[in-house]
């Protein structure tokens, strides 16, 4: 055989060396990686000798003297690839070990910042200061509540709202704001020089028309007697019936102006409807047109509750469900009716549909312009479910939560869930909650707000 193959046969069995030591030092890193990546003392046994661990990197180059120590034949110069090759192979698994122990760092971070994201934690005496309070939740029926803003409102049908027919001056004013009138009552005195000649023109047609009818009467007589013209008959009628027609549109445009005779321009205006007068522009002395309103008087005897209700609870809704008002005004009141009336047309500026009760207001106490909030009962639904308290429930990050107790004293998990429906004090959990599970009912809000701080300062979370 000759020296070249000798050679070549040397170098392939360094080479089948080399890939068994890698081989050897990948099941080792291996080995370390199950058992925890601890740190052994002595990393690497390359045959009869061992190389020890420093941190400076030297170690790496006693491996590369170690493997240039097999290679020292001839043709080095050739074959030197080889022992980068094998050099390579060394560096390479100190490379594995150290990204191993680099790997295990991020796990850990990764770890870290799902227990800092899932729980939150006070101090004892945050805890003490705090009005948290926890207990267990539990099955039941919940009752559906609809809440829909609401305003009081006048009756239109028991408001009058009363103006001169004619423009006049105000000689008298008999009424103040505030009074409580009959129908029928006199409000005010008005005279108008139109009223005057109206009832002027109405006196002027009267007149004539007696003394039409008077000839009337006299032509007929004479004609059955044979004295007098068929034609002066006729002419005599057409003036009766001319005169006659007069008289009536005078008596007419009286109506108008409110009168039905009298004298001179002198007239008063009266109430059409029992009630009270809520508002009153009229002065003395002041000449008005018929297009001010002088008075208005309102019935509130009952009263009309305007209810806004969205495009998503109308299905919810319907025409004799129990409604209870609770006025901003008067928090520890309520009163009790039924939905009497829902709108066939949407409210196109707020996109909501007016729902109206008509209340009983023999006290007085519910004055229009009031406003406050209509809650409707929808009825129980069918089944059980879990039911917790609408204070339980925060919004973190775009989700529904709620905060579970931990073992450790101060320390509560965020644990999210999902809602159904809900009342003015329940909410419903679909998903997240057992009955029997313990959670904060009051306090969750300082909960809340210590997440958020400690997420901003790095805080106590974890």
């Amino acid at each position: 055989m000759s020296q070249k193959q000798q050679n070549k046969g040397l170098k392939t069995s360094q080479l089948h060396v080399k890939i068994g030591k890698s081989f050897i030092f990948v099941m080792i890193c291996f080995v370390m990686m199950l058992s925890g990546c601890q740190k052994i003392d002595g990393i690497v046994q390359h045959g009869s000798e061992r190389h020890t661990d420093h941190e400076d990197g030297h170690d790496h180059e006693g491996g590369q003297d170690h493997e240039g120590g097999h290679d020292h034949e001839g043709g080095h110069d050739h074959e030197g690839g080889h022992d980068h090759e094998g050099g390579h192979d060394h560096e390479d698994g100190h490379d594995h070990e150290d990204g191993h122990d680099h790997e295990g760092g991020h796990d850990h971070d990764v770890k870290a910042r799902e227990h800092r994201e899932e729980t939150v934690a006070i101090s004892a005496e945050a805890m003490a200061r705090s009005a948290i309070r926890m207990a267990a939740v539990g099955y039941g029926q919940l009752q559906g509540v609809l809440e829909l803003p609401a305003e009081v409102q006048f009756d239109p049908a028991r408001v009058a709202h009363i103006s001169p027919l004619v423009t006049s001056k105000i000689k008298e004013v008999d009424v103040k704001l505030g009074d409580r009138v009959v129908e029928g009552t006199q409000l005010a005195i008005l005279k108008s020089i139109e009223l005057g000649q109206a009832r002027a023109e109405y006196s002027r047609t009267s007149a004539l028309l007696k003394v039409a009818e008077k000839n009337y009467r006299r032509q007929k007589k004479l004609r059955e007697a044979g004295i007098s013209s068929e034609k002066a008959l006729l002419l005599s009628l057409v003036n009766y019936e001319q005169a006659q027609a007069e008289k009536d549109a005078a008596h007419s445009r009286l109506r108008v102006f409110g009168a039905t005779g009298g004298n001179g321009p002198e007239t008063m205006i009266t109430s059409p409807i029992a009630g009270t007068i809520i508002e009153q522009h009229a002065t003395r002395g002041e000449n008005v047109p018929p297009t001010e309103t002088l008075f208005t008087v309102a019935d509130l005897s009952k009263v009309w509750v305007i209810g806004r209700a969205y495009e998503h609870q109308l299905s919810k809704i319907a025409v004799g469900m129990e409604a209870t008002l609770i006025l901003n005004a008067y928090p520890n009141r309520t009163w009790r009716t039924t939905i009497d009336y829902m709108a066939s047309v949407m409210d196109e500026k707020t996109r909501s549909l007016p729902i109206r009760v008509v209340i009983d207001n023999s006290d007085g106490i519910l004055r229009p312009g009031l406003f406050g909030t209509l809650r409707l009962s929808a009825g129980k639904q069918q089944g059980k479910t879990v039911l917790v308290p609408s204070s339980a429930i925060q919004n973190v990050e775009n989700k529904t939560v709620v905060f579970i107790p931990m073992k450790q004293v101060g320390m509560f998990a965020v644990h999210p869930v999902t809602i159904g429906r809900m009342s003015s004090q329940q909410v419903e959990i679909i998903d997240g909650l057992e009955a029997g599970e313990t959670i904060v009912v009051e306090g969750s809000f300082i909960l809340k707000s210590e997440l958020m701080r400690a997420e901003l300062g790095h805080g106590h979370v974890h």
